[in-house]
């Protein structure tokens, strides 16, 4: 009973809409459209529910409005989105754990970081971190954060890094005992978000109403929630097709395209740029089209971004530093399942 996530074989999909929203993507940078505009919500709800009760069609008409705005996301992200909304909602639910069973869990979750030395000097190093965790049905479990292997992105930061006299950079993440084997009502319950709505509309009213994960307001943080939604819980199949919905009507919800995740999955991303006039980074979803479950999530600096290296003295690390496109962290689901003990794993 456990899911694996493993790379699997192109389907129609990927063949077919994918290919035609991204040309479709091409057309609309050619035509050197501004950016979309926000639709009031009243005016975007209606347009989910219409996308609800015909979804086929929903899938078409995005891709038919050359270099138009639908309101919602970009044509090509809205396309494959409804899709993959399609192939969540007839997809069998998965198992979930029984009195004296967990719902295990696997994640790596990669920064990337500034290191700064004594002189001034500085490189760059990875800490990735495997985050396990074991839900039981009535709130008892375990989770367990464990280092990975540091490692340099280039021969002149691991030089520099030996130069600097090797310093440990393991503690940068560390086991958190805290959360080792809490007893009934210590944690959230596999099931948790069995209940959302499947119903788009409401859906997005009670994301918004930041009744389910606290926030600020704006479709960027919604778009953040329903990554949370998706990479926190296992929701029942109409749930998460309904999710997928939703973002595919944020108005700035990008098509990335064909990717690989942190695993060597192939998989297909949407993204959002954080409008804050501080940020200069964007969250990317990557998700497998041919069975809907989120593969992991990237967050990319969408400009330059840069640190006064002094400010912090020797020792300082930094995050979110690199030109523009850099990867600052990444983050990959890698196996779910139900097992039988807290010491069990996939």
């Amino acid at each position: 009973m456990k899911t694996t996530m493993d790379a699997r074989e192109p389907m129609a999909f990927e063949e077919g809409v994918l290919d035609v929203a991204l040309e479709s993507l091409r057309d609309r940078q050619r035509s050197d459209l501004g950016p979309p505009q926000r639709t009031p919500q009243s005016h975007r709800r209606a347009t989910i529910a219409i996308a609800a009760a015909a979804l086929a069609i929903a899938i078409a008409i995005p891709l038919a409005l050359p270099g138009g705005v639908t309101g919602g996301a970009e044509p090509a992200a809205a396309a494959v989105l409804h899709e993959v909304a399609l192939r969540a909602a007839q997809l069998p639910p998965e198992p979930m754990p029984l009195p004296g069973q967990f719902l295990y869990t696997r994640s790596e979750n990669t920064p990337n970081l500034l290191y700064v030395v004594g002189d001034g000097t500085t490189f760059m190093f990875t800490a990735p971190n495997i985050r396990e965790s074991w839900l039981g049905p009535d709130g008892s479990g375990r989770i367990l954060n464990t280092p990975g292997a540091v490692t340099f992105p280039t021969d002149q930061d691991r030089l520099a890094w030996i130069e600097a006299g090797s310093p440990d950079l393991r503690w940068v993440v560390e086991d958190d005992d805290e959360f080792d084997h809490l007893g009934p009502g210590n944690l959230t319950t596999p099931d948790r978000y069995a209940d959302l709505p499947s119903d788009p509309e409401e859906l997005l009213e009670l994301i918004e109403s930041r009744q389910l994960i606290g926030g600020p307001s704006g479709d960027w943080q919604t778009f953040s929630i329903i990554g949370d939604l998706l990479r926190e819980a296992s929701p029942p199949p109409k749930v998460r097709a309904a999710l997928y919905q939703v973002a595919a009507e944020l108005p700035g919800v990008e098509l990335v395209g064909r990717v690989v995740d942190g695993a060597g999955r192939r998989g297909v991303a949407v993204a959002y740029t954080n409008p804050s006039s501080d940020a200069r980074s964007r969250m990317e979803l990557i998700f497998d089209p041919n069975t809907a479950e989120l593969l992991g999530w990237n967050e990319v600096l969408v400009a330059d971004s840069t640190v006064d290296v002094e400010s912090g003295g020797p020792g300082a690390i930094y995050g979110a530093v690199g030109p523009a496109g850099t990867k600052t962290i990444t983050t990959t689901y890698l196996v779910s399942g139900v097992v039988d003990s807290t010491t069990e794993t996939l």
